[in-house]
């Protein structure tokens, strides 16, 4: 459902790099709610990178650059998670 409410949200604003949306989600009846969108890269990427493997940095890069998701290979339809990471710093 977050995973929903981060892509709805970074849709409508039209938003085409990476980014990290971020929500606090009340325990008593699991109702999340938003907090920011951070327009850059997290240290905890490399958890993303992890269960995605996408390239986060090298796919900012390109973006940056003038490459289209398309072009990077970000389709969101087509980015599944496999597994769990945990980092420890």
């Amino acid at each position: 459902e977050l995973h929903k409410y981060a892509c709805d949200l970074t849709s409508r604003a039209n938003y085409k790099n990476a980014g990290t949306v971020e929500f606090l989600v009340d325990t008593a009846d699991m109702k999340p709610y938003f907090i920011e969108v951070n327009p850059r890269i997290q240290v905890e990427h490399t958890v993303t990178e992890e269960v995605t493997g996408v390239d986060i940095v090298k796919a900012q890069l390109r973006i940056a650059a003038g490459a289209t998701l398309d072009e990077v290979g970000l389709v969101q339809e087509n980015i599944s998670v496999r597994g769990v990471a945990i980092q420890c710093r």
